[in-house]
């Protein structure tokens, strides 16, 4: 859990910076209004497919397998379309909050079981295993970092939901956490892909990603989720580092896992 900020590291903004701020604040409802109306749009129609869903299963006395399948498959495809538009309503209005970061200290190692917490009914509804994090100390460091408490919640939902929506069901996603004198490195397993000849590629093209840099050989740069979109720019705005990573160490069987590594005190 996040204390309370101390005065060293944050204080509320004067008068003139709070009127500056102001068109800021005006534009971020707007986009928040917006999104929210979209969303409540899309619901609407998930809400009809699935009174209709219902009706049917409810109307025929026995189903054949087939029919049930599609039905359950009907259901299941509407409560992940759900969980989607939910995500997509958080990160837009985040990206569209340029306000600067407002620091405290903040106990990573809690707020990553928190973030597990929050994500493990999806993987369980997904039939993905997200394991327990497992947690690392140098020398007895602790797991304190300066962090923007708006942001750094969906830093790490939005990382495991990524990493949960890529993995088959009854894959694996795994936590890390490890403590260094100068920073606190948070790291999650990708679920190996089903054909291991891509996790290189995998790999390759991740590092292009958070490095803001174009394929090397000049090809078009894979679409990437909205969670993993939204998570490279939080970690920007926390001044952390965001790296690809393989965790096997075997060039010829690459696993991959996505690194955030927060300092311990804020550039700010």
């Amino acid at each position: 859990m996040a204390d309370a900020p101390s005065s060293s590291s944050y204080s509320p903004p004067d008068g003139a910076q709070a009127d500056a701020e102001l068109p800021l604040v005006r534009s971020i409802a707007e986009v928040a209004a917006l999104i929210e109306q979209a969303a409540h749009d899309l619901r609407s129609s998930l809400n009809a497919i699935q009174s209709w869903g219902y009706v049917l299963d409810r109307s025929i006395d026995s189903l054949a397998a087939p029919a049930q399948r599609a039905l359950d498959g009907i259901r299941s495809g509407m409560q992940q379309q759900l969980a989607l538009i939910e995500e997509m309503e958080e990160a837009v209005r985040l990206l569209a909050d340029e306000r600067a970061p407002a620091w405290q200290g903040t106990d990573l190692r809690a707020a990553a079981e928190q973030a597990i917490a929050d994500k493990r009914g999806a993987a369980e509804a997904r039939g993905v295993i997200l394991g327990t994090l497992e947690c690392k100390s140098a020398d007895g460091a602790d797991f304190r970092v300066d962090s923007d408490a708006l942001r750094l919640a969906p830093l790490m939902r939005h990382l495991l939901i990524h990493c949960i929506w890529r993995a088959q069901a009854g894959g694996s996603v795994k936590a890390y956490l490890t403590a260094e004198a100068d920073f606190v490195k948070f790291r999650i397993t990708e679920s190996p892909p089903i054909e291991r000849a891509r996790g290189a590629s995998r790999l390759a093209a991740l590092t292009d990603f958070f490095g803001r840099r174009a394929p090397e050989d000049g090809t078009h740069s894979p679409r990437q989720s909205t969670a993993l979109l939204l998570t490279r720019r939080m970690v920007e705005l926390h001044g952390a580092m965001l790296t690809a990573e393989n965790d096997n160490c075997d060039a010829d069987n690459v696993t991959v896992c996505i690194a955030v590594r927060f300092p311990r005190k804020s550039a700010a």
